[in-house]
């Protein structure tokens, strides 16, 4: 489902993964309480003592859906923004920098039916975090001068919308499929209507919707529920309750011809989307909708995954979904393609359709959707932020806390004809909707964690070389399995650049005793999923399952390890889809100077290069190739498993040795290079490109040090500072000169090779400003350092982060996989907390004057192609 947040592009919603036994396991109670206060506000509490963490959650029950006169203005939006900029208490900064200070993270989002700011964080500030959202959503101050610079931001904003096919596909697929619905319109809104939006339009949106008989509260962590809800009476139960009469939408009338909608975009690749108009929500047939969605487009067994990409060759990606507000809504089937293969991909898409409504699923294709979505319900509750988005979504859909029970029910209680019914009814030919965008498409015609304290990390090396890391953790029946091995950019050169990632795709192409749709589905029929990819160091090949499903996931990545056949066949369709990858990131201005000012940063080294290669590398790359890439790398010596989860380590470590302890001994594929060489081949100065797009880019980098260097938390912690919105940068370009939407920094570590990225995102006119006002910023920070406040601020957030991040078993298996893996040992992740405390003012001084100089600055900008005169 389409979603506006405030710091990202909108998201896309697909089934999660599947549970193996669906039909035996349940998803555990939330055992959740809510309380109507007297002003009507609804208040869910939920308490989890499993970390000492906690979601504080606002919803507004008011989306784009509900801005009447001004629908298609993006004024639900538009409010989103403005609560973050002062209340008549607090400054924007201070409400940044309070939650900051209190280990917070903080966000929000607006969709078509609701408007959420959330803040995660630590639990003994639960009160803290709540007095804070209280205040935004009830005394926001609207400044008419914030709300104009604001407005700005925003059209910086539609104007990345219009950079990105994909959320360019998305809008015209909507405004394709609805007429008179407001579906038709996108979130963020038409920019010739939010131009004309006032402060008193903006204010009057919040004092109609933002009441607390049209808003409820939802808090989950380590908290006691009756000092909670005693807090939210405090805070909230004076909030005047006032009359509120719900908006009254048009109804979409039936759609009884074939609709077509195409833009032309300027792009490598295209983008094919075909829609339906569905029922809403809370209609029964939702349920089957999901599922159907599920079986077509979701995970790489999936009907339209295996025909369009995997046998006919004419997809690079494929995705569906059925989403859309209470009353009605969408399925959605999108695909990225070649402009060549544009008409053979919907073409395919319209087939594999009709080929499910003549025959419907297989039981076991039902029966993995099921567990699928036992499996997903099960995953939200991994972390607080799940748990009280869950009870959020069931309260605002339904007014009950158990409205997953009610919907897994549905789920089970549908047969193959059922599900093949609904896609007869449905997905018609003469209701369809396609959308098309690419290039010239408009001229075509129409056809030590708390996890660790509790289970404790055990440390294996086998016979062979291989590490084992296990970590217990019974807390619910999932198990996440990672394998790594060192390979990526410093085992490649710029003659076989992306070798690594080819052949861990090519990995899932076949092995002796596996064709490539039993690979695909072997883990979805269990409810589980597989992870087969490289990035710039190392393979890694995973499986996140069941509990008692270990055995078959550690046989699949053995498989894979040792016995892929990799086929020549399939290497073409690889490189192809690794080329549209490549052509991608050119797309993309941001990405486009990252890597302009990394090749500079590097130059003469192997991290010059990125993990995808070049065109021309990857065009290069044969079989043997790859063969003696895999070979050389998926050795014991040169490898990391790393489990987490409902398991027992002497039982793993037997499966492992089992599974995995024949692969050759090998050694280490490379060492850590010198850690402290900040020079570069090439002289620091400034470059400019072009492209076809509306916004403006600048970065502007820095040579520093790889993983193993002492500075290099240091720069973390520098990096936690800089990219926060509390942080200077934010509120000097951003909020005070309104010279970019936005703005923060980002620092990459590598073995052997670091760099760290100052990055803007602004108008072409403002360019100039934005780049010498943050050149002013870094000239601060190289020579006064960080202040005590916000040093203390990002230790704090950094902590906050740092335990969230323990909230799956899989960011665990991978953050303990991954420090092992580079030499730094497993420790490592648990003795971060003390390191980051240890950090002082002088330590943060001293490294930033050590590598931010003036004289050692890569600027890169990218500025819209200059247009021809008459």
């Amino acid at each position: 489902m389409p979603t506006r947040r405030s710091r990202s592009a909108p998201v896309r919603k697909s089934p999660a993964p599947a549970a193996r036994g669906g039909a035996a396991l349940t998803v555990p109670a939330l055992n959740a309480e809510v309380r109507t206060l007297d002003n009507g506000l609804d208040v869910i509490v939920r308490e989890d003592h499993d970390h000492p963490l906690v979601s504080v959650q606002i919803w507004v029950k008011a989306g784009s859906l509900h801005e009447e006169k001004w629908t298609g203005a993006g004024l639900a939006h538009c409010v989103e923004h403005m609560l973050f900029k002062g209340t008549w208490k607090r400054s924007a900064s201070q409400i940044s920098q309070g939650i900051q200070e209190l280990g917070g993270y903080v966000n929000a989002y607006t969709t078509f039916n609701r408007t959420v700011y959330w803040i995660d964080g630590l639990a003994e500030h639960t009160e803290g975090y709540l007095e804070i959202l209280a205040d935004m959503v009830r005394h926001s101050k609207i400044d008419a001068g914030e709300l104009e610079k604001e407005q700005d931001v925003i059209r910086r904003e539609m104007a990345m919308d219009n950079d990105d096919a994909g959320s360019v596909v998305q809008h015209l697929v909507q405004s394709t499929a609805f007429r008179q619905h407001p579906l038709k319109h996108p979130i963020i809104g038409h920019r010739a209507v939010f131009d004309q939006v006032s402060r008193d339009d903006v204010a009057g949106f919040v004092s109609r919707h933002y009441v607390p008989n049209n808003c409820f509260v939802v808090i989950a962590g380590a908290v006691n529920a009756e000092e909670t809800f005693a807090a939210v009476q405090r805070l909230l139960g004076d909030w005047a309750r006032r009359p509120y009469e719900p908006v009254l939408l048009p109804q979409e009338a039936p759609q009884r011809g074939r609709r077509e909608g195409r833009k032309n975009f300027d792009t490598e690749l295209t983008r094919v989307a075909l829609g339906w108009q569905i029922p809403g929500e809370s209609h029964p047939d939702k349920a089957a909708l999901d599922v159907l969605a599920f079986l077509l487009g979701s995970g790489r067994s999936s009907r339209l995954y295996q025909e369009l990409r995997e046998k006919r060759s004419v997809a690079h990606w494929i995705w569906a979904g059925a989403w859309g507000a209470q009353e009605c809504g969408l399925f959605n089937v999108e695909a990225e393609c070649d402009p060549k293969d544009a008409d053979a991909c919907q073409k395919a898409m319209l087939e594999v359709i009709a080929t499910f409504q003549a025959k419907g699923p297989s039981a076991a294709e039902l029966a993995k959707a099921v567990r699928a979505t036992i499996g997903g319900q099960v995953r939200t509750l991994a972390s607080t932020k799940g748990q009280a988005a869950s009870l959020a979504g069931s309260w605002l859909a339904t007014g009950s806390l158990d409205q997953a029970q009610h919907y897994l029910a549905s789920i089970r209680a549908l047969t193959p004809a059922a599900v093949r019914d609904i896609a007869r009814q449905y997905l018609t030919a003469v209701s369809s909707s396609v959308a098309i965008v690419g290039p010239d498409v408009e001229a075509v015609s129409s056809s030590s964690s708390q996890a660790s304290e509790k289970g404790g990390l055990q440390r294996f090396v086998l016979p062979n070389g291989l590490t084992l890391l296990v970590g217990e953790n019974p807390r619910l029946p999932l198990v996440s399995i990672r394998t790594s091995f060192l390979a990526g950019v410093p085992a490649e050169t710029a003659a076989n650049g992306g070798a690594t990632q080819v052949s861990a795709a090519l990995l899932l192409k076949g092995t002796k005793t596996r064709k490539v749709a039993e690979i695909a589905a072997e883990l979805e029929n269990l409810g589980g999923s597989l992870q087969c990819t490289a990035d710039a160091h190392r393979y890694l090949i995973g499986a996140d399952v069941m509990r008692g499903d270990e055995a078959c996931g550690l046989n699949l990545i053995a498989d894979l390890l040792q016995n892929a056949t990799l086929p020549a066949a399939q290497l073409k369709e690889v490189q192809k889809r690794q080329i549209a990858s490549i052509q991608e990131e050119k797309e993309d201005p941001l990405t486009v100077a990252m890597r302009h000012a990394r090749k500079e940063i590097f130059a003469g080294t192997p991290f010059a290069r990125t993990a995808l290669g070049t065109e021309e590398s990857v065009k290069a790359l044969t079989v043997e190739t790859c063969r003696d890439m895999l070979s050389r790398s998926l050795t014991g010596g040169n490898g990391v498993v790393s489990i987490q989860g409902d398991v027992k380590a002497a039982d793993v470590r037997k499966l492992v040795e089992k599974t995995l302890g024949k692969l050759k001994k090998g050694s280490r594929h490379y060492e850590a290079r010198s850690e402290h060489s900040t020079e570069t081949k090439v002289k620091p100065g400034q470059h400019e490109l072009r492209m076809d797009k509306e916004q403006a880019i600048i970065v502007i980098g820095f040579r520093t040090v790889g993983l193993h260097h002492a500075d290099s938390l240091a720069l973390s912690l520098i990096d936690e500072a800089c990219s926060d919105m509390g942080s200077r940068l934010f509120n000097r370009i951003r909020e005070e000169l309104g010279l970019a939407y936005y703005v923060g920094a980002q620092h990459f570590s590598a073995l052997g090779a670091g760099a760290f990225y100052f990055y803007v995102g602004t108008s072409p006119e403002k360019a100039a400003l934005a780049q010498q006002e943050i050149l002013v910023q870094i000239a601060d920070l190289t020579k006064n350092g960080l202040t005590q406040e916000e040093i203390q601020r990002s230790k704090t957030t950094w902590r906050s982060g740092w335990l969230r991040a323990q909230q799956g078993n899989a960011s665990l298996a991978d953050a303990y996989g991954w420090s092992e893996l580079n030499g730094l040992g497993y420790e490592h992740f648990r003795q971060l907390p003390d390191r980051v405390a240890a950090l002082t003012d002088k330590d943060i001084r001293r490294v930033a004057k050590t590598y931010f100089g003036r004289t050692q600055a890569h600027i890169v900008t990218v500025m819209p192609e200059e247009k021809a005169t008459a």
